[in-house]
């Protein structure tokens, strides 16, 4: 029995490994949530060896030994994380008992033992005297032991869940914040940026926290390689929000193709042409020729 992939493959292209030196700015609301998105990133990051240096997938070098992640989350601890990965997909693993056959389901979900942990939510990362100061060493610490794991390859996914949640907590400048993410991707291959994009806080900001937020994601979205926007759905809540977001943008390609402009009689199409060298005229135009009747 066939068992569904952790990945869609309408969303493989966007969560593979991305390439060298780039930031990839994921964005939330507070409806919606990317811990599905995130942890899509983290299974496909290990699984597969990504791009290479130059920036294409053909020319990935090393294997997927080489690729180590450090998680640094504001928002979730260790525990959460784990148990999610976890659980990202259920396979069904069929064994032969005598004469019957029995279906067992097993986990098979994120390496973690590739990924390092940084919990901010429970050590109040940068929430201290020291700030931003305490953010960038404990980080550039895990950066460094997996960078010992992946054998000096500089291969390093380094994911920044919630980084926003210090503005609001702290009072760090933007600048500041900005220059630690340029600081961070010297020293990764990669970074993976979450954080909060809602109407209220882009749109017409009006406080000074707002007005703050505002700039760190427009300055984020003027960095990044590729901008990654959730947003809730007109209809509701959707079951597999995966399945539903990048199948509704190109569904029914086929019956498009059928119905399409040309498939058809184009009765109201082949007459545009002399419409518009007439100048679209309404009614019956001033000095026409037509039939004139005899008067009885």
């Amino acid at each position: 029995m066939p068992s569904q992939p952790p990945v869609s493959p309408l969303l493989l292209s966007y969560v593979s490994l991305p390439p060298f030196g780039s930031l990839t700015l994921l964005t939330l609301t507070l409806g919606v949530s990317t811990n599905w998105l995130l942890l899509r990133f983290l299974y496909s990051a290990l699984k597969s060896k990504g791009h290479g240096t130059s920036g294409n997938q053909d020319d990935a070098t090393g294997d997927t030994a080489d690729v180590s992640v450090v998680l640094v989350s504001w928002l979730r601890d260790g525990s959460w994380w784990k148990e999610a990965g976890r659980k990202l997909v259920r396979s069904l693993q069929s064994k032969r008992l005598g004469a019957a056959t029995l279906l067992v389901g097993f986990y098979e979900g994120i390496d973690f033992h590739r990924v390092h942990f940084v919990d901010g939510l429970s050590g109040a990362l940068g929430l201290g005297r020291c700030g931003l100061a305490d953010v960038e060493k404990e980080v550039l610490q895990a950066v460094e032991s997996a960078n010992a794991v992946s054998r000096g390859r500089r291969r390093v996914l380094l994911v920044l869940d919630g980084l926003d949640f210090l503005l609001a907590a702290t009072e760090c400048e933007v600048q500041e914040m900005t220059d630690m993410v340029g600081e961070f991707r010297d020293h990764v291959y990669s970074v993976l940026l979450v954080i909060a994009a809602d109407l209220c806080l882009t749109q017409s900001p009006s406080t000074p926290l707002e007005t703050s937020h505002a700039a760190f994601v427009t300055e984020m979205a003027h960095r990044a390689r590729m901008i990654m926007s959730l947003r809730g759905l007109d209809t509701g809540a959707a079951r597999d929000c995966e399945e539903t977001q990048f199948k509704m943008n190109n569904w029914g390609m086929k019956a498009k193709r059928r119905k399409t402009t040309g498939t058809g009689r184009m009765r109201s199409m082949k007459e545009i042409p002399r419409k518009f060298k007439n100048g679209f005229q309404t009614g019956t135009p001033k000095g026409a020729r037509g039939t004139t009747g005899n008067p009885m």
